[in-house]
Order: structure tokens, then sequence, then C-alpha cells
């Protein structure tokens, strides 16, 4: 589970039946207080949205099941958005 805010992703990963595998993850607003989920996002969480696109970026760029091209796109990803959010990986 990764987060930002109040917005949360599960990433996880499946295989083939050829052995290939491929990376998925889902965005959901969570409630703080009481832990329940939401897929509707409010206009605030936007700020929330790009700072999780950022940690996403991140965390997709150190898989080994992405292929390296999209690792490199990921990774120049994260870092543009390191210096938006004022974060850093």
């Amino acid at each position: 589970m990764l987060g930002a805010g109040q917005l949360v992703s599960a990433v996880w990963k499946t295989a083939d039946q050829r052995g290939g595998r491929s990376c998925h993850f889902n965005i959901y607003r969570m409630n703080p207080h009481n832990g329940t989920v939401s897929q509707l996002l409010r206009p605030m969480d936007v700020h929330d949205l790009v700072k999780l696109c950022h940690v996403l970026a991140a965390t997709l760029a150190d898989d080994g099941c992405i292929p390296p091209e999209q690792r490199r796109a990921l990774a120049d990803l994260a870092e543009r958005l390191s210096y938006i959010t004022h974060t850093r990986s």
C-alpha cells in the first residue's frame, strides 16, 4: 500500500500463463477516522493525487517486471514530480 494524504493505492503483480508478469494499481480516497474507502475524489484531493503519482512513479520505476524503457520513463517522471511536490524519493 502506498499513500499521500487521504489517497491510497494498492500495487500488485499478476502472472499470465506464458510466465509474463504485469503490474497494476488502484487509487482510493480513505477516511482516516473509520477506514472506509471511496473512488470519488474531490477537488481538494488534486494535490495529494500529484504526490501519490510521484510515489507510484518512484515505486514502479524500481520494479523488475516493468520493461527497462518504461522504468526509465517512470524514474524521470518521479524526478520531475519531486520538484513539483517538493519531495525526494
